[in-house]
This record gives structure tokens, sequence and C-alpha cells, in this order.
């Protein structure tokens, strides 16, 4: 297993993980008629677009970014997994990251490679700067809780995610100290 950058090159394939991935996480975790909207309306390719342009910003002022974008590849070199984060806009300090996206194909998960991709993140943020961690979790997604909680992760507070005018509630998870990621 190879975790390393997403290149501008990989988004075609970055896009069809991300949607293969999140449809089948979320399918029992929002709204029936919502999920058929995300699936009708969010294409692979629209998603490859999102990561391309996520991409080039990246690349076109590389001193200025706060934020990784990085994939998986397994032995045979096909990317099975996508992670990305950055440094919290909303944080005057800079020293909070939040982890905008983490998802491995279905037919790789339970491998470590999520545990990977985390603590890949949490390294790279950790060197911009960041000291404290982030994630936002689909209540319901009970299997994805589990998941960063045994990270160490903690729940430390509540929100709603909008997927497109359908409110889901969201738990948010924190690692107050990046460095106790680093090492588990």
């Amino acid at each position: 297993m190879l975790i390393r950058d997403a290149q501008v090159e990989d988004a075609p394939v970055m896009g069809q993980l991300m949607v293969t991935a999140w449809l089948a996480a979320h399918r029992r975790h929002i709204p029936p008629t919502a999920w058929e909207r995300r699936r009708e309306r969010w294409t692979p390719e629209v998603s490859a677009s999102g990561w391309e342009r996520c991409l080039r910003e990246r690349d076109a002022s590389p001193d200025l970014t706060r934020a990784c974008y990085l994939v998986a590849e397994d032995n045979q070199g096909s990317i099975v997994g996508v992670a990305a984060a950055a440094a919290a806009e909303a944080d005057p300090t800079g020293t909070l990251g939040e982890v905008g996206s983490l998802y491995v194909h279905p037919d790789h998960q339970t491998r470590g490679i999520g545990r990977r991709l985390v603590r890949e993140l949490a390294a790279r943020l950790e060197q911009m700067g960041v000291r404290s961690l982030h994630v936002g979790v689909l209540t319901a997604n009970v299997d994805a809780q589990q998941f960063y909680e045994a990270l160490g992760a903690q729940h430390v507070g509540d929100r709603h995610f909008d997927e497109d005018g359908v409110l889901l509630p969201e738990r948010i998870y924190a690692w107050p100290d990046i460095t106790h990621l680093l090492g588990s």
C-alpha cells in the first residue's frame, strides 16, 4: 500500500472512487429521495472536476496552500482510497484542521487503509502548524463513528449537514492534540 499526494491526473479516478464509496456508504444514512437526487446529479465526472479544481489550486500556490489531498494505491497501483483535509478557514489561529473527505473503495475497506490515510493527513497538517483536528460524521453512520473513536477521536459537538436542502444530523469528532493521532 502506498499513500501519496494526489496529482491532477488522478482526478478522474478519484471522482469515480468518491462517488462509488459515498453512495455505498450513505445509502442507509440519508432519506431515499436525497440519496437518489445525489446519485443522479453527482456523477463521477462532476466529482472529478471538483478534485481537479482543488488540485490545480494547490499546485498554483503550493506555499499558500494549507490543505492536503492524498490517495492510497494498492500493490497493483490502483487508487483505492482518497482523503482531503485542510486548516479550518474559520479558525483565526490556524491551528485547527478539518477532514473534508475520507473514502476507501468498498472492496478495500477494513484493511487499515482509512487508518493510514488519517494518520498521513494528520502528519501533513501537523507540519503546517495544525495542532488539533475535527471531522464531521453523519449521526446515522455508526460505522464511521466507531472508526474515528477507535483512532482516539472524541465526540465534541453536533451540527447539521445540508444535503441539498435536507438537514442531516452530524456528530463532530476531534483529536484535541493531533500528536496523539500520529502515535496511534
